[in-house]
């Protein structure tokens, strides 16, 4: 009976939830506060951060050395316990406030991110976040995760980002800022006590993943978050999202009066754009994979994520980059070039975007990766279902990730299948390569560049173009976008003009709402541009993105203009 009534009190879906963590310095907890941050934010709750030590450094007005962590330094011990209970006293405030969540109530889930290294310490924030007099009718669940690091390159790796990123480094030799936080870590393994109340809902993970322990998780816990936080890692690989090929031109489609069917068979400008992109990602691929072998020649055994990649992929001769002999196509007999995870949804056109006849790559077709639903509304343009359904029509003005297409999907059912796909991405050790369409790919961009997923809708994904994310420091993704062939016709939107093929955009220069990507866009309402998946006429052709945040039009940036999006986290 007793497993029974845990599991009965923990499947529960409280409105709020606390993520308390847990572990010595430079064990990654920051790291893990932002990708869950970003995860949850996406996956459709308000998400909030709560750091201790930005509490800390204001109490203590500014930076503090290692002896300011000594148990025995009883002013710097009441100090620090001074900025907890700030921290903490901030996190119920906003757990409590629902008045920011607008016509639709979210769920609020808070990260307390603080050593918490001590039994007392985290009992005190349990106590805090479940008094049954101060939060009367303000449940509230607790989950601790602690993060543990025994790998000491890891740790070392994991030392270095701290001393490199944290203010309580800045300006500081790099040596003297090493020996410093160490010496921090060594006062708190004096006190240090790892979680071992197994009446506690705790999740413990060793070396950012390699291995993970959990004690009373249920419901969305073991749904959602646990398969995130195993997937997440430290090693950089390259993503690439890109729309399956060009099926029918638009005008050809115009002149034969016809709409576009979900079954259709990619054209003359999607077999170019199937050829071009296997030279794009050869090139990119074995880029990548000998930068790999220079970082971590000679190869890793640890079997951590610090290596990022399986040491099948490692090379111990100097040869030009030829990976053939070591990756074999689906016939268990093809050498393939390069290494890659493709993922395609399940329309033909997308599947034979990656079918490269001459070297047969697996491909997991998935129907997580299919197009929205658009349910009786399937095929038909826009502007006739303004004119036949202009109730519901406004209504998709209104809020286009919430109207839910007639025996269809909204996005934010397209969300909750698109989970699935984000820890696959996010597990990848090497290069991966998601071919899907509009709908989709504005999903999953919108993950990527940690925005507003109620505003994804207003995300462009050009035809014949990748859009490549590498990880970046503290857990957020660097963006760059790629032309591999022009666009078909003058319609198609071309945020890239450039003669060779590639360049990058600058999404921040052309809209400074973007350096705040969570900001609520207040402006006129606007179409989005959700119709992608099938070819519009030319007055509902989609709107620039730029367009779509400050209502203006701006100039297409030049082939030099640099982006590198780095992720809000």
């Amino acid at each position: 009976m007793s497993a029974v009534f845990w599991r009965l009190r923990l499947t529960k879906k409280n409105e709020r939830l606390v993520l308390v963590l847990v572990g010595l310095p430079g064990r990654g907890k920051s790291f893990i506060a932002r990708k869950l941050d970003n995860f949850l934010s996406w996956r459709g709750s308000e998400c909030k951060v709560f750091n201790v030590g930005k509490y800390r450094r204001q109490a203590a007005s500014g930076a503090c050395a290692a002896d300011f962590f000594d148990a025995n330094n009883t002013e710097a011990t009441n100090l620090r316990q001074k900025a907890a209970s700030m921290a903490l006293e901030d996190m119920l405030s906003w757990l409590d406030d629902f008045s920011e969540g607008g016509a639709t109530k979210k769920d609020r889930i808070a990260i307390f991110d603080a050593t918490n290294s001590t039994q007392e310490r985290r009992d005190w924030v349990l106590k805090e976040c479940t008094c049954s007099i101060r939060r009367a009718g303000k449940p509230t669940g607790v989950v601790f995760v602690e993060s543990i690091c025994d790998d000491e390159e890891l740790l070392h790796t994991n030392l270095m980002t701290k001393v490199n990123n944290s203010p309580d480094y800045a300006g500081w030799d790099k040596e003297e800022a090493m020996a410093d936080i160490q010496s921090r870590v060594r006062k708190y393994e004096e006190q240090y006590e790892t979680i071992n109340d197994d009446t506690l809902s705790y999740i413990k993970i060793y070396n950012l993943s390699s291995k993970m322990l959990v004690n009373h998780i249920y419901g969305r816990m073991a749904k959602s978050i646990v398969p995130a936080l195993m997937a997440w890692n430290i090693g950089t690989r390259p993503v690439f999202v890109c729309r399956a090929g060009q099926t029918t031109s638009e005008m050809d489609r115009l002149n034969v009066n016809c709409r576009m069917a979900r079954a259709e068979s990619l054209g003359s400008n999607g077999k170019a754009f199937r050829n071009a992109l296997f030279g794009f990602m050869k090139e990119e691929c074995l880029e990548f994979m000998r930068r790999r072998k220079e970082a971590f020649a000679p190869a890793m055994n640890t079997g951590t994520s610090i290596n990022g990649m399986m040491n099948s992929f490692s090379r111990d001769d100097d040869s030009d980059g030829d990976w053939s002999h070591e990756y074999v196509g689906t016939d268990g007999m093809t050498p393939l070039p390069f290494p890659c995870h493709i993922m395609t949804s399940t329309m033909p056109r997308a599947r034979q975007t990656v079918d490269w006849v001459e070297y047969p790559y697996p491909v997991e077709m998935l129907s997580n990766l299919n197009p929205l639903d658009k349910g009786d509304f399937m095929g038909i343009e826009l502007e006739e279902i303004a004119e036949a359904h202009p109730e519901w029509y406004e209504s998709l003005v209104e809020d286009p990730f919430l109207t839910r297409f007639p025996g269809g999907e909204c996005y934010g059912d397209l969300t909750s299948r698109l989970e699935q796909i984000v820890v696959d991405m996010e597990q990848q050790v090497g290069p991966v390569l998601v071919v899907s369409h509009v709908s989709v790919l504005q999903a999953l961009v919108s993950y990527f560049r940690n925005s507003k997923i109620e505003q994804c809708t207003s995300i462009e994904i050009p035809l014949n173009t990748v859009l490549k994310f590498t990880p970046a420091k503290g857990g957020g993704w660097a963006e760059s976008l790629h032309r591999v062939i022009p666009s078909p016709s003058p319609s198609q939107t071309d945020l890239c003009n450039s003669s060779n093929g590639s360049s990058y955009v600058d999404l921040c220069a052309l809209s400074p709402e973007l350096k705040n990507p969570r900001n609520t866009w207040n402006g006129p309402k606007i179409l989005p541009p959700i119709w992608g998946d099938h070819l519009c006429v030319p007055s509902f052709a989609p709107l620039r993105r730029h367009n779509s945040l400050n209502g203006q039009s701006s100039p297409a940036p030049s082939p030099s203009s640099e982006l590198i999006r780095q992720g809000s986290n």
